[in-house]
């Protein structure tokens, strides 16, 4: 047991990892409305349609409590049909703001290989390039689970089958879509089989967040007095524990192509 505490301790805090959890959970709250915004706006120009937007409501609301599931919608929805300078606004502060998150990464990876890292420049863009994959992942995610989800039920209309196979597709593309940053962020790129053993425990732990939030909910249902308070500490609880699930992948990869390289 001690030397499995010495080994949890030598990764989380000997790595840096607990030092970057708070800076990337602090982007994540800047991005959180940014990014709800830029999905409607490119929603609104790849997709055209409501439907498609409703199903990028319902993966952002996954991840907030159910008392700001209409505010966002309507916040979504409603970006849908103003002037296309706010929807072109929309998508250069979500893509600004996703950049600083996947920097927060980036600048793990580098550290725990020993790697260099970008021009601040050319890292930047980079990284904007790469929260525009994120993106535009999210939409297709949505969309492709629409069709799974009505394939399912003509499939079979009475049984419970859409929910976990929603489940196991959604796992499986965050799983994909974390491999992705963590290969591409870092100038010393992270080998795809590294950076896909990393990404196994952020994807999962991307799905239970949503569980965990709503357990949190239903406990702090009982004290409207405080409910502004609660619903703070809900989001950035979530928050906090996707930045800690995403930077320990970051780690974890990081550590596996560090180990890859080593002589012998």
């Amino acid at each position: 047991m001690r030397r499995l505490f010495a080994r949890v301790f030598s990764f989380y805090w000997g790595e840096g990892i607990a030092d970057d959890v708070p800076a990337l959970t602090y982007y994540l709250v800047l991005s959180l409305a940014p990014f709800a915004l830029g999905l409607a706006a490119l929603e609104a120009l790849l997709l055209k349609d409501v439907l498609s937007a409703l199903q990028v409501v319902d993966q952002l609301n996954r991840f907030l409590p159910e008392t700001l599931h209409d505010d966002i919608r309507r916040l979504v929805l409603g970006t849908r049909d103003d002037s296309p300078v706010l929807l072109g606004v929309a998508i250069v502060a979500m893509l600004w703001t996703t950049s600083g998150a996947i920097g927060v990464i980036e600048r793990c990876l580098a550290r725990i290989t020993a790697g260099p890292r970008h021009h601040i420049v050319v890292g930047r863009l980079r990284n904007v390039m790469l929260g525009g994959l994120v993106a535009v992942a999210v939409i297709l995610a949505s969309l492709s689970i629409s069709v799974v989800s009505d394939f399912s039920y003509k499939l079979r209309a009475e049984s419970g089958l859409p929910g976990p196979t929603i489940v196991v597709f959604n796992t499986l593309g965050s799983i994909l879509v974390f491999a992705a940053i963590y290969h591409f962020a870092p100038l010393a790129r992270i080998g795809w089989i590294a950076a896909l053993k990393g990404a196994v425990p952020a994807g999962i732990a991307i799905q239970v967040v949503p569980a965990i939030v709503g357990i949190y909910v239903n406990a702090a249902a009982g004290f409207a007095p405080v409910q502004v308070f609660l619903l703070l500490a809900i989001v950035l609880l979530g928050l906090y524990i996707v930045a800690m699930a995403m930077l320990v992948g970051a780690g974890l990869a990081g550590c596996l192509e560090r180990e890859g390289k080593l002589p012998g």
